[in-house]
């Protein structure tokens, strides 16, 4: 009886160890921007997302989104947009119908995110906070 309670007991310290310890801290991502891109501040930057801002200075802004399930996301949702992802659907789900646009363009890597923002000018979103800021981009806000 003994040696069967062994592998179970290692395997929950194994998982407690690991969930204890991520190797990035969940969360931390900083807002780039192409070049081209206004100023946006915290303000702003929601509106934008929520499809209240569509310009800014005269300048189009074009947010962007990793898809639905990505911890990054989720991370951006809860601390700029102060909303769960379920909410933020919800939203743009009526947003849509009632005609007044679209949710923002979404990718499913961080890399299509990154080249789509270093191409298009007004572009706004996220990205880990230990990735490298390309040539093209700017730094908007960063989140710890």
């Amino acid at each position: 009886m003994r040696s069967s309670s062994k592998p179970v007991l290692s395997l929950v310290l194994v998982l407690g160890v690991c969930n204890g310890a991520p190797a990035m801290a969940p969360g931390s991502f900083v807002v780039v921007a192409n070049v081209d891109t206004p100023a946006l501040d915290p303000d702003t930057l929601q509106k934008v997302y929520l499809g209240k801002v569509v310009e800014v200075g005269g300048r189009p802004i074009i947010p962007v989104n990793l898809t639905k399930g990505n911890t990054l996301r989720a991370a951006f949702m809860e601390q700029v947009l102060e909303q769960d992802d379920e909410k933020f659907v919800a939203y743009w789900t009526v947003r849509r119908y009632i005609g007044k646009g679209s949710p923002p363009r979404e990718f499913a890597t961080m890399q299509e995110q990154l080249e789509f923002l270093r191409k298009t000018p007004g572009a706004v979103g996220y990205l880990e906070e230990s990735a490298e800021i390309k040539q093209g981009l700017k730094a908007v806000m960063k989140k710890p």
